[in-house]
Parts: C-alpha cells; sequence; structure tokens
C-alpha cells in the first residue's frame, strides 16, 4: 500500500519578524521608528535566506549601533493581518558585546535607556514591547526550575531555541 500524496501548500504568506530585550545595568535599550509614535525594542524583519539570529544581529546594529549577543526567546506571537496574510514576531533577551547606543537615521529617530522599572510603566513604549521586557526581567534571572532532579521545568521555557555562544 503505497502513502497517499498531500496536497501542494499554499505560497508562503507570512512575514517573520525578530527583536530583542537588552537590559544593562538595570536599564533597557528601546527606539523609536520615523513611523511610530511608541517606542519599541529594536526589531525588524527577517529577509529572505537569512536565519532568526543574523537578522536579530543584523536589525539591532542596523537600529543602534550596538552589537549583542542572543539568548533565550522570550515569546513568540502571531496576528493575521489578512485572510492571506500573516505576522510571526520572535523576540529574544539579549546580551550586550560592544557599541555605543546611538538613533541610526533614516530610520529611528530616537533612542533611550530607561530603567527597567520606568519601561514596564511607560504608556510611551509599545504593550508588546513591555510584555517582552517583563519577561526579560524575570528570565535574566534564570530559566524555572522544578522540584523533580532532572532539571529545568518541561515546555516552552526551556525547550526554546538557544543560539551557540560565540
Amino acid at each position: 500500500m503505497t502513502a497517499p500524496s498531500l496536497p501542494p501548500l499554499p505560497p508562503p504568506h507570512t512575514r517573520l519578524g525578530v527583536g530583542g530585550v537588552l537590559l544593562r545595568e538595570g536599564r533597557v535599550l528601546v527606539n523609536r521608528a520615523v513611523y511610530r509614535t511608541r517606542f519599541t525594542i529594536p526589531s525588524g524583519y527577517i529577509e529572505p535566506n537569512e536565519g532568526i539570529e543574523a537578522a536579530l544581529h543584523r536589525e539591532f546594529e542596523e537600529e543602534t549601533g550596538v552589537r549583542v549577543s542572543v539568548g533565550p526567546l522570550l515569546l513568540i506571537r502571531h496576528k493575521v493581518i489578512s485572510p492571506g496574510e500573516s505576522d510571526v514576531y520572535f523576540a529574544f533577551l539579549l546580551e550586550y558585546r560592544d557599541g555605543v547606543p546611538e538613533a541610526r537615521p533614516p530610520e529611528i529617530a530616537e533612542i533611550r535607556e530607561p530603567t527597567l522599572q520606568e519601561a514596564l510603566a511607560a504608556s510611551w513604549i509599545s504593550e508588546l514591547s513591555r510584555l517582552a521586557i517583563r519577561l526579560a526581567g524575570e528570565k535574566a534571572l534564570g530559566w524555572p526550575r522544578s522540584d523533580w532532579p532532572g532539571g529545568e521545568v518541561p515546555g516552552l521555557l526551556s525547550e526554546t531555541y538557544h543560539p551557540p555562544r560565540p
């Protein structure tokens, strides 16, 4: 008996975006794009033939001038834009490597580094970015541990993608 063939998949219809939370000395780096009214964590879309980690490195350096290392996944957000298009966004916890934060024209108008507590309460930062910042503040303290001797709590928090360290 032969396996039934599957119908072909429709053409890709999903945009993939990445963003990162950089916490340094109790402060978080946020920026405001020229086309936005609120600040967000540095982020952007993945280009064709580009991996998630490479896109995050590129976007962060293009927007802020800062080089980072990619850490644990904080959140995934999916939204349907239209019947034929959706948007998936991945936010990661980042570690500072080098560079001086500065707004990078033509896309970025402004950069700020509020304290973690200020950022969590700031209505001038998007809700999704504040959620990622809150999760980063929690995750910076370590992944949750379970009582069983096998290690971390199973599930999304402990089974996320962790890129190799440089």
